[in-house]
C-alpha cells in the first residue's frame, strides 16, 4: 500500500489539478478483471513511463 500512496503522490505532482492530460483507452488491452487499460500523457510524456522510471511503480507481471 506504501508504494501506492507514493505512485498517487508522485502522478499529483507530474500533473497537477486541473492540467491538460491526454488519456487514450487501449481497447484491444485489459487487466486481470477486465477493465480497459490506458495510457495518460502530460506535456508529452507519459504516467506510467515516469512512475516506473523513479520507482514509484513496478511493471506489469
Amino acid at each position: 500500500m506504501r508504494l501506492a500512496k507514493s505512485a498517487r503522490a508522485k502522478a499529483k505532482k507530474f500533473c497537477p489539478e486541473g492540467s491538460l492530460v491526454t488519456i487514450q483507452t487501449m481497447k484491444e488491452k485489459r487487466d486481470r478483471y477486465a477493465r480497459y487499460l490506458a495510457e495518460v500523457v502530460h506535456d508529452g510524456e507519459n504516467l506510467s513511463d515516469y512512475l516506473l522510471e523513479i520507482g514509484a511503480a513496478k511493471p506489469w507481471k
